[in-house]
């Protein structure tokens, strides 16, 4: 990638971001024949959510509509290293679900019942066998627990860089440090971009920009729903093997895993003001060293590694942004993202096809940005964040 070479006059598509959406978006766009991408970023390489996030695969929630979707992104995530032509070392160990309230396990029954109706391979664990997926648990604060065997951990690095490498070898065009400063339409329908003095024509746009998804939609004249948000995570020192799967802490909104050094790597959400700071805080910290040390008490005396946060575009359901803008012709958008990194391979393949074949698949269609002016919001109650007070 020659980072000094000029910038094209015109492209076919131009995608706005480079994180794992624009890049899953690119690679298929570029594996079904499109010529002449480009993708900007105005960031630095894993600078944005994609660099930063807690790299859960988790191939089915409690709506039909979510676990169709993320079941399809998690069977595409199993082959993703083949079709990459490099590893994005994708583990797959399960993904556990942990209940510890009355009303939490009853959800966990009825997710178990939309698992089955869409024929996902998910178990509610009895005890003894609880006691052997995750035998370092605090089994006595357990009500019920769902396991995802076929699901599982990625990290964020390995699939970027093979994202990357993957639309290098077939042309994509990759700039970063590189701002969008307008987006320009005629005749009414998008025509390109500005960066700095210079336009950029551009048959088709698309805003994958992360948590400027509203800045970048206002540049196009076109509303947005949805709102930046800061997540945080952090790392355990290295210890010994305590946690196979990836978990889930619903009553706790926490997350984590255990890396193959060691670390325990995870978060804790708590309800907060949307903005748009990178700053880690205290509060936060607290509430995911309470989770692992009630939850895991043999990490009580692991010490903290380092903690940071990163920065989302969350919709008004928690649900993705994902299609034609219906306000532009020519404008799509991939946004509302914060389990991005687990839906990016089936968001990228779902959006190529919509823009090359104008086809809108099964799947990707309850996630229409226009959703919510129809009144057709997707209800998700199984995620792990926070609402904002």
């Amino acid at each position: 990638m020659n980072l000094n070479a000029p910038l094209p006059k015109r492209c076919s598509i131009l995608i706005v971001g480079a994180g794992i959406q624009g890049l899953s978006l690119a690679f298929n766009l570029a594996e079904r024949g499109v010529r002449d991408i480009l993708v900007l970023d105005a960031g630095y390489w894993q600078g944005g959510a994609s660099g930063r996030n807690g790299t859960l695969i988790r191939g089915a929630f409690s709506s039909v509509e979510w676990t169709r979707f993320f079941a399809y992104s998690n069977q595409l995530w199993h082959g993703l290293s083949r079709r990459l032509g490099e590893n994005v070392m994708y583990s797959m160990r399960g993904y556990s679900m942990i209940g510890e309230r009355t009303a939490t396990a009853e959800l966990l029954h009825r997710t178990r019942e939309v698992h089955r109706e869409c024929g996902i391979d998910s178990q509610l664990l009895d005890p003894a066998q609880l006691r052997r997926v995750l035998p370092a648990l605090a089994h006595e604060r357990v009500s019920a627990a769902l396991h995802l065997p076929g699901s599982g951990v990625a990290p964020h690095h390995a699939a970027m860089h093979a994202y990357h490498k993957a639309c290098e070898r077939l042309g994509v065009t990759l700039r970063y440090r590189t701002p969008v400063a307008a987006i320009d339409r005629s005749a009414g329908r998008v025509s390109g971009v500005r960066v700095g003095e210079q336009r950029i024509d551009a048959d088709v746009v698309v805003l994958a920009g992360g948590a400027n998804s509203n800045s970048l939609a206002q540049m196009a004249g076109v509303p947005l729903e949805g709102y930046p948000m800061r997540l945080e995570a952090m790392a355990l020192e290295p210890t010994r093997p305590l946690i196979g799967p990836a978990v889930a802490l619903l009553d706790r909104l926490c997350y984590m895993h255990q890396t193959a050094r060691g670390e325990v790597v995870g978060g804790a959400e708590v309800a907060e003001r949307p903005q748009d700071t990178l700053n880690a805080d205290v509060p936060v910290m607290a509430a995911t060293a309470k989770a692992y040390m009630e939850m895991f008490p043999q990490l009580g005396q692991a010490r903290i590694l380092r903690q940071w946060a990163g920065l989302v575009h969350i919709s008004p359901d928690f649900g993705p942004l994902l299609g034609a803008h219906p306000a532009l012709p020519g404008l799509f958008v991939s946004a509302g993202w914060c389990y991005g990194h687990a839906g990016a391979p089936a968001a990228g393949e779902l959006l190529a096809r919509a823009i090359v074949e104008g086809t809108v698949d099964e799947r990707m269609k309850p996630f229409a940005v226009e959703r919510f002016v129809q009144g057709r919001p997707v209800v998700e109650p199984g995620i792990v964040l926070s609402h904002f007070e």
